[in-house]
């Protein structure tokens, strides 16, 4: 009785830790991208919607997310090297990265539907989605920070770090889903002027390549193989965006 209770409170402890680590990164980013925009400004240069996308990128997935993740592993005396395994990846990987990307957009796209035919409530617009489809012209500049910062900042703290903190108190699906539960409702920011139903049911979908991405992770043991599902997933929604608006 007494171990079991132990096991709860260590537990908790750690779904206390990892929630408080994401805040801390949202914190963080905010002053990140904060800073940044005053230099820009105090520069002379007019801050546009693109503009404070690419800020956003640099200052919350480039900035906040490593860092966060980082200063937490050396308070805790970890290395990446030895808590975020990362290789080139084999062709093994290859196949997988491909299986991963095609599945996550496919699975997207058949959860989505679903949902959509059973609800009225239509999902909330992201305001990086809004700014792309108001400036198609701009996917190209903006998928090298995809793949730079969107990517490997969120898969290093959400799958790296955080989800392999669960793994060694939880079981791999228990991890897989408690990162998670971090990693979609912070997309939240993002939803501008969305009701908290639209919010809720976007959430919700995004749970959908977040568990792919996590359980990409576990198979691999190589942080390499999500973050560039990831990017190949968002540069994906991205690229749709511009060939709907620009070319057709």
């Amino acid at each position: 009785m007494n171990v079991a209770r132990t096991v709860t409170k260590r537990r908790l402890l750690i779904l206390g830790a990892m929630l408080g680590l994401t805040v801390a990164s949202l914190v963080v980013g905010l002053a990140a991208v904060l800073g940044l925009a005053v230099l820009v400004m105090g520069a002379g240069i007019e801050l546009s919607s693109t503009g404070a996308l690419i800020l956003s990128l640099i200052g919350v997935q480039g900035i906040a997310f490593p860092t966060v993740g980082l200063l937490y592993l050396r308070y805790h005396g970890r290395t990446v090297r030895e808590f975020v395994p990362t290789t080139v990846p084999s062709l093994r990987d290859i196949g997988v990265i491909v299986a991963g990307w095609l599945g996550a957009l496919g699975l997207l796209l058949l959860v989505a539907n679903l949902v959509l035919a059973v609800s009225d409530t239509a999902p909330a617009q992201n305001q990086a989605a809004q700014t792309v489809a108001e400036n198609p012209e701009f996917v190209p500049f903006l998928l090298p920070f995809v793949f730079l910062l969107n990517g490997p900042g969120e898969e290093f703290l959400f799958r790296g770090v955080i989800q392999g903190r669960f793994r060694e108190d939880f079981s791999a699906p228990g991890a897989i889903v408690l990162a998670t539960l971090m990693f979609a409702p912070i997309h939240v920011f993002s939803f501008v002027g969305a009701s908290p139903q639209a919010a809720l049911l976007t959430i919700s979908l995004l749970t959908v390549p977040s568990l792919v991405f996590g359980a990409i992770y576990e198979y691999t043991d190589n942080f390499v193989v999500p973050a560039l599902v990831h990017g190949l997933y968002n540069a994906t929604l991205f690229g749709s965006v511009y060939l709907t608006n620009a070319v057709g």
